[in-house]
This record gives structure tokens, sequence and C-alpha cells, in this order.
């Protein structure tokens, strides 16, 4: 194992600074341990040394924090540099701390089992405190776990049976190994989290530039608008994958031992990403719409049913804030539209509705005048100044949010809304009072159910409960991006999931000839021209549930209506979503395999 394992100057300034932290937070537990290890001691062995030893190794341990803290400030210092400096005052800690192994041979049996029992704590909890970087976590614990090791096999003086003895000299370095193998897991999450964040950055930033110049551009001409939405749109993939990757290791890496200050970033880090995730789908939704990729499936769509599967969608959030959440839509009431855009309508607008009322109810309503049906969505909320009113499906802009607070998203639901609307041909009108609330109406032309309602039929639905999986379920993944491929096994892996992985239709209609995994997940896009439909394709007469999770636009393309039953996501996917998704397949896979539900 080399001294210093390359990684990046971001990774390695992070793990710097968090461990100058962590070190100085270990002052008070160590220093204890010592004192405590010296009280043990005291009239066990000869005084002068024991008192030597006690100095010495306080020493160290403050040293060790000032000195730590240059080193991570200096200048003159590179990061490898830096990190060998670390290394080695941490090698002089671990030697420092188990030079009191010097008294083992002079004490009695239970002295022994206590300088065990303290060297394993103080093991254990150390790799928490440099995020399990292995060259920092070997050169503290090397020293203390050898020497036990080693001292235990000696086992000078015959004071227990040997072979119990030999039982504990060869179990120390086996949770010498388990602790190096947990701590290393954890540094490559932490390692791989930090790396996606940079280029989610990166990307994040030139994303802002290019909206920026567009939106100047847009002042100027409107052809320069269009040409910025069908390029946004055409890079929507790339936009797409990034974004999709840090959801699935930032929730790795909320699901790993991490210490509270650590554990306070990761959550802070996955409201973050979470926010940047509902923002960028605005966006690339916005930009879709614009280009006039989108069209439109109508169909005779029965309202009651929609509305029933959206209110139970809404309920949650509604619940959160101590909503009432209100369905007055009739049964039996049919209306002319694309399923899937009436949801993502009904979606923004109850959802906007519950943002903006503090007490009272929400109301999903449905009156028919001659041929239409008006469909209401109707809040007690703030409402909205007489002047505001043209104003709210504009893009970026938000009611009581003037500061322009990131946290309460970029404005584009309402926008968004407006774009679908005129896309489907209905009318939307608003009618609002200021602290008495809003009614926002969309008039649709009622039909018959002359055909089968589409409504939600073939989209998947989240719940919003707490998903897990059980241990050893097999997902196999063909996705042709390493970043995809590591954060899906990463994520999953922190749940005893199992996950293979295949880059091309042609590996991985190879691998299931001859596997049958639990559940598969396929990309679209593969490389050189290949289509992770062709997998979907190959496994049609088998019982094996199938998911394409993929950064293309699915509103877009024919998939719902050459394939009807398929499960799709569009990146980026949430790790509790990805999670739900493979709950609702596992619950899918026991409904096709009539013998499994017998086991």
């Amino acid at each position: 194992m080399q001294l210093v394992p390359q990684i990046s100057d971001r990774v390695s300034e992070q793990l710097l600074t968090i461990c100058c932290r962590n070190t100085a937070k270990s002052v008070i537990p160590l220093t204890l341990s010592i004192l405590f290890t010296f009280f043990l001691l005291h009239e066990k062995v000869e005084a002068m040394q024991l008192q030597l030893w006690a100095l010495l190794s306080c020493t160290i341990v403050l040293a060790r924090v000032v000195l730590l803290r240059q080193i991570s400030e200096a200048s003159s210092l590179d990061h490898p540099a830096k990190r060998i400096w670390a290394t080695l005052l941490t090698l002089l800690l671990g030697v420092g701390i188990a030079s009191v192994l010097l008294f083992f041979n002079s004490v009695d049996l239970f002295e022994r089992a206590m300088l065990t029992a303290i060297m394993l704590g103080l093991c254990t909890a150390s790799y928490s405190i440099n995020i399990g970087y292995p060259p920092l976590l070997i050169a503290f614990i090397g020293p203390p776990l050898g020497t036990l090791s080693a001292l235990w096999a000696i086992n000078s003086g015959q004071d227990i049976n040997t072979l119990f003895a030999l039982v504990v000299s060869i179990c120390i370095p086996i949770l010498s190994v388990t602790l190096i193998r947990n701590g290393k897991f954890m540094f490559d999450v932490f390692s791989l989290a930090i790396e996606s964040s940079t280029k989610l950055e990166e990307q994040s930033q030139r994303l802002s530039e290019a909206l920026h110049h567009a939106e100047d551009a847009k002042s100027a001409a409107e052809t320069s608008s269009q040409s910025k939405t069908r390029f946004i749109a055409a890079a929507s993939h790339d936009l797409r994958q990034p974004v999709h990757v840090l959801n699935l290791f930032s929730g790795a890496l909320k699901n790993a031992p991490l210490d509270e200050r650590t554990r306070d970033i990761v959550d802070s880090m996955n409201i973050a990403v979470t926010s940047l995730s509902s923002q960028l789908n605005s966006l690339l939704d916005i930009s879709e719409l614009d280009s006039g990729s989108v069209k439109p499936n109508i169909k005779s769509v029965d309202l009651c049913k929609l509305a029933q599967t959206l209110m139970g969608e809404m309920n949650k959030l509604a619940e959160d804030k101590h909503l009432e959440l209100i369905n007055e839509v009739p049964a039996a009431l049919y209306v002319m539209t694309d399923a899937a855009m009436l949801a993502q309508i009904i979606r923004n607008l109850c959802g906007n509705a519950i943002k903006y009322t503090h007490e009272g109810s929400v109301r999903l309503q449905a009156t028919t005048h001659d041929a239409n049906v008006i469909l209401s969505i109707v809040d007690t909320g703030i409402g909205i100044e007489i002047g505001d009113s043209d104003k709210v499906f504009e893009e970026f802009y938000q009611v009581s949010n003037h500061t322009r607070d990131k946290a309460k998203g970029l404005g584009l639901g309402l926008s968004i809304v407006e774009r679908l609307v005129n896309t489907l041909d209905h009318k939307l009108s608003l009618d609002s009072q200021v602290g008495k609330g809003t009614s926002v109406s969309i008039e649709l032309r009622r039909c018959d159910s002359n055909a089968e309602s589409l409504a939600l039929d073939t989209e998947f639905d989240f719940s919003q409960g707490t998903a897990s999986l059980p241990h050893g379920f097999w997902v196999h993944l063909v996705d042709d991006e390493k970043a995809v491929q590591s954060s899906v096994k990463a994520y999953l892996e922190t749940f005893g999931a199992k996950v293979t992985i295949s880059e091309s239709s042609a590996e991985a209609i190879e691998f299931l000839s001859a596997n049958q995994p639990d559940a598969l997940l396929v990309d679209l896009r593969l490389q050189d021209g290949d289509s992770g439909l062709a997998v979907v394709d190959s496994v049609e007469d088998r019982p094996l549930p199938v998911a394409v999770v993929t950064g293309e636009s699915i509103s877009g393309s024919n998939l719902a209506c050459n394939y009807p039953d398929l499960l799709m996501l569009q990146k980026p996917v949430s790790n509790e979503a990805l999670l739900e998704l493979l709950n609702y397949m596992l619950t899918d896979s026991k409904k096709r395999r009539p013998e499994a539900q017998e086991q």
C-alpha cells in the first residue's frame, strides 16, 4: 500500500479539515483514557516510568492538535506532503499510546484484559475521526493492535490457558482487518461524494452561466431564446446524469457510520442535492415544453381516478402542515386530455397551494358546464395582490419571496402549468383575495367513457413511507457510465443488496441468459449507438421486473406507447425514489412468480 494514495486536492483538503476538527474534539477522550490507564497501573508498575509514559502521551495528543492545524494551513506544502506529515503525527500518537504495553508482562490478568479493552476501544473509535483514510487509520491502530496480538501470542508467564491466549491473539488482527475495510469503504464513499459534488458544482456553474447568457439574448431577439431552449433540451441527458449520481452517493454516505458533525454536513448536502434536483427538473421541463419536443397523447381520462391518485400523493405534504386536503371530484367524470400532463398540472397547483396555505384546507373540485368540466384547486392561503395576478405564471416569480430564497425553489412551477395548459389547449383562470385564498381553474372538454381510461395506469406512484430491501436482493444494472455504476452500487449495498453490472446490451443479454436477478434497471442510451431497449426486448417473456432509468426525455418519446407496461423513471432519481421503485418491483416479482410465494 502506498504511504499516500492518489486522491484529488479537493478530497485531500476536506479530509484534512475534518481531521483537524475531529482531532481537537478527541483530546478530552484520549486524555481521560490515558489517565484511566495511569490509575489502573499506578500500583502495579514502576511509578516513574508510568508517569513518564502518561506525560509523554498527553504531550503528543496536544502537540498533534496544534501541528496538524499548522500543517493543514501551510501554503508551502502540497497536499501529498500534508497527508504524509499528518500520517507521521498519527503514527507518533499510535506508538505513544501503544508504549504503555511495555508494562503488559508486569501486571496481572485483570490489568492485561483492561489494557486490551482500552486499546480496542480507542482503535475502534479512531476510524470515524479520520473518515477511514487508510494511511491515518493504519498509522494509529497498527502499533497498539500489532503489539497486543504479539503479547497475547507469547503469553508470558502463562497466566491463562495457552489456547485461549492464542485465540485472543488471532482475533485482534481479524478486528484490525475489519476496521481497515470498514474505514476504506467510508473513505471511498466520502471521496466519491466530494468528487461528484465538485463536478456538479462545475456543471451547475456552466449551466448558470448559460442561462444568464440566454436571458440576455432573449431580451435581444426571440430567435436567441429559441436556440437556448433547444440547446438545453438536447443537453438534458448530460445535465441530469451528474445530479442523479450525486443523489445516490449522498444516500450512500448518509447510511455510513459518521460522527455527529459529519452527519450534519451530510444532511445539509442531501437537502441541497434535493433542491438542486428539483430545480434542474423544472428548468429542463421548461426547455422541453418551449422547444416543442413534448407532444400530448390525448385520450379519455377518468378524472375521479386521477384525482384520487394525486390526492394520495399530496396527503403527506398537507398533513405535515396540518392542512385538510379535500377531494370533491365526482365519480364517472371523463375528460379529453393527456393523463400525465394533467397530473403534472394538478401536482404543481396543489403543491403551490399547500406551500402558501398555513391553516385551513386545499380543495380539488370539479363542476360541469354544458360540454366542459371546470377543475378547480381552491385554498385558504395568503392570497395574491391584484397587481400580481398576471405575474404568478411568469418564470422565476414567487409570491412572498422577494429576497429570492432558493430554499423555496426557482418559481417555475406555475410557469410549467401555463405551458402545459397551452400545450393541451385547455383554458386557465385565477381568482384570488389577499388573506382569504386563491382558486385556480382549468377548463377541459368533457367526454364519455368510450375508451379505457389511461389515468396514471402506466405511471409508477411513489408512496411516502419508508422503504427497505431484503438482504441479498439482487439488482442487475445496465449502464455504461462509471459514475452511475459506482453510485448505484454504493447506495444499494448499504441496504445489503447485491449489485451486478453490464455496460452494453450484448453483455447484459449474455449475462441474463445464465442468471436470474430479482430486478433489472436499464439505461436507454448506451455507448456507440447501443440501446437498453434491446435488453428489455430480450426479457419480454421472462418473469423479471424491468425498469428504465434514463436521462433521456420520456415525455417527448414514443416509449409509453410502444412499451405501455414498462416502468420508467427520468434522471435525476432521488435515492428514496429508487428504493421505492425496487420495492415495487419486488412486489411485482412475487406476483409474477407464484412459486416464490409458496416458498
